[in-house]
């Protein structure tokens, strides 16, 4: 049997197609970033990988497709999300919104077998969505799409996700969405109640879903916002078990430094208690300057993981925000992938990545379906 040709757009550190080279059928033909630290950073832990650094809005499908080889069985991407994301203004006109028209042209002209891509929920909400649906629909492509919780599939992060897969009709029958694995009935912490609340119950006060989330799946092929695995949920206090004490001789050689923060900022985290978040002002969204609890699940990892005031990033029980190694594990990064500095371009390509258990949700999905 021929191999498969893998490529995965918009790249980064390239965590989509991380579980695709388990697979012997599997080849990976090109990743593809305008992030020269990205590059850097995949080259220093993979140094023959295909990874070529070129903005995507200066580079035409067929160089693409030329790139690859002359051919892609499966196209993978995460175009930029921030003109899409809650978090954001979610202006219409955003100019990186033009990616996921882009995306869907380079999908036309290359025909794989499968395109999966991965961006925010409200992604849906858009019209560059509707024109990446239409416009595979129109060339024969079955279109599908579900927004998935990471947490449901085994990682210890809430991170809600729309996944979109276009496959032609050859592997119709085969394509399906895996259902979630986690959930189970060990009670989780709340963040919203700060009480503990069993899955059973209340998956949804569990996992902390949006009411955006719940509006657009609705929309989707498949919701599995209420669905419960057997499988307790992993909690942060799981993820970080084991993790030696930052800045220690141990520390340093996972990469596991304490960020530097202000006195000020320091002052004002030390009161705060496991699971709770400073109340000090009101110039901050809701989970600014919070406090992780061990029993509970991890908010999104954005960019912002370093700051207090960027989300609930503080340590359970350490006076600190997570460090980089930390938030890796989150996204389910192995401990043996190297980074190439502590800084902040450093935690941008953590919090861009893709949640591991998400990228492995797309992969057994695409595996199931080529290998019938």
């Amino acid at each position: 049997m021929r191999k498969l040709k893998i490529v995965e757009l918009y790249a980064g550190t390239a965590r989509s197609v991380e579980p695709f080279r388990s697979w012997r059928r599997a080849e990976l033909a090109l990743l593809l970033d305008v992030n020269d630290f990205a590059k850097e950073t995949y080259l220093a832990n993979f140094p023959n990988a295909p990874f070529l650094r070129r903005n995507l809005t200066a580079i035409s499908a067929n160089e693409i497709l030329q790139a690859a080889g002359g051919r892609i069985d499966v196209l993978l991407g995460c175009p930029p999300c921030q003109g899409f994301s809650e978090s954001g203004l979610r202006v219409a006109t955003d100019p990186r919104n033009w990616h996921v028209r882009k995306f869907a042209n380079v999908a036309a002209h290359a025909r794989p077998m499968m395109v999966v891509m991965e961006n925010v929920p409200t992604v849906a909400d858009s019209q560059q969505f509707l024109y990446l649906t239409q416009r595979l629909q129109q060339i024969g492509y079955e279109c599908a799409s579900v927004i998935a919780n990471s947490a449901q599939y085994g990682s210890c992060q809430t991170r809600q996700r729309l996944l979109f897969v276009a496959y032609r009709k050859e592997v119709r029958s085969a394509v399906r969405f895996p259902r979630p694995t986690h959930g189970g009935t060990v009670p989780i912490f709340s963040y919203s109640t700060g009480q503990f609340v069993d899955p059973r119950a209340n998956l949804r006060e569990a996992l902390g879903i949006t009411p955006a989330t719940q509006r657009l799946s609705q929309l989707m092929s498949e919701d599995f916002s209420e669905y419960l695995g057997e499988k307790p949920l992993v909690t942060i206090g799981d993820t970080l078990q084991g993790m030696p004490r930052a800045d220690s001789r141990a520390g340093g050689q996972l990469q596991h430094s304490a960020w530097m923060h202000s006195t000020r900022v320091l002052r004002r985290m030390e009161g705060v208690r496991e699971g709770c978040r400073w109340k000090g002002g009101e110039d901050h969204f809701a989970h600014s300057y919070g406090r992780l609890h061990r029993r509970g699940l991890a908010r999104t990892i954005t960019t912002f993981f370093p700051y207090a005031g960027g989300g609930r990033f503080w340590h359970p029980t350490a006076n600190r925000s997570l460090t980089a190694r930390e938030a890796a594990r989150v996204q389910g990064f192995p401990d043996d992938f190297k980074f190439l500095d502590k800084s902040k371009k450093t935690a941008a390509l953590i919090g861009n990545a893709l949640d591991a258990c998400l990228a492995d949700l797309c992969y057994r999905m695409v595996r199931r379906a080529l290998e019938i």
